[in-house]
């Protein structure tokens, strides 16, 4: 009989739990965002599109031709071509397949000069797969004008 009632009593109570939980819900405003006509702030570190930043000081790419962004990249849907030799080097291709990106960031840690980051827009749906291939002149308008988060964040100087 005792054991009867404990499990009556812990039902009520499991379902008075409940109820208050839904009923707060209902009355608690909303966090609903009107697509469209307003948009959310996503982090500086958010994986969204890649860009090529231009270094300010020389108006050149930051990149040096090192080919680990095209080596490291599981989708292999980095293509860098370039010509010259060694200090003479010129980018002439960069191309970036964004419909084959898996958004996993490798390109980004490992380039050396941080010549090619993210940037937080998120905004790249399109009807056509050709528009997905970003090119040299693409990746290059993609960058931001204000600053944004670089290379991996130590936590607790570790």
């Amino acid at each position: 009989m005792l054991d009867l009632a404990t499990r009556a009593w812990e039902a009520v109570t499991g379902l008075y739990l409940g109820l208050r939980v839904t009923i707060l819900a209902l009355v608690r405003p909303k966090n609903t965002v009107k697509y469209p006509i307003e948009k959310v702030n996503v982090s500086p570190r958010w994986h969204g599109l890649l860009a090529l930043p231009i270094d300010p000081e020389t108006g050149s790419d930051m990149c040096i031709i090192c080919f680990q962004c095209e080596r490291v990249c599981p989708d292999r849907c980095i293509h860098i071509e370039a010509t010259g030799r060694a200090k003479d080097r010129v980018l002439t291709r960069f191309d970036i397949e964004m419909d084959k990106c898996c958004y996993c960031g490798l390109c980004v840690e490992v380039c050396p000069t941080e010549a090619i980051v993210f940037v937080p827009h998120y905004e790249a749906s399109t009807f056509n797969r050709s528009n997905l291939l970003y090119d040299l002149d693409d990746l290059r308008r993609a960058t931001p004008k204000e600053p944004i988060a670089h290379g991996v964040v130590r936590i607790g100087g570790r």
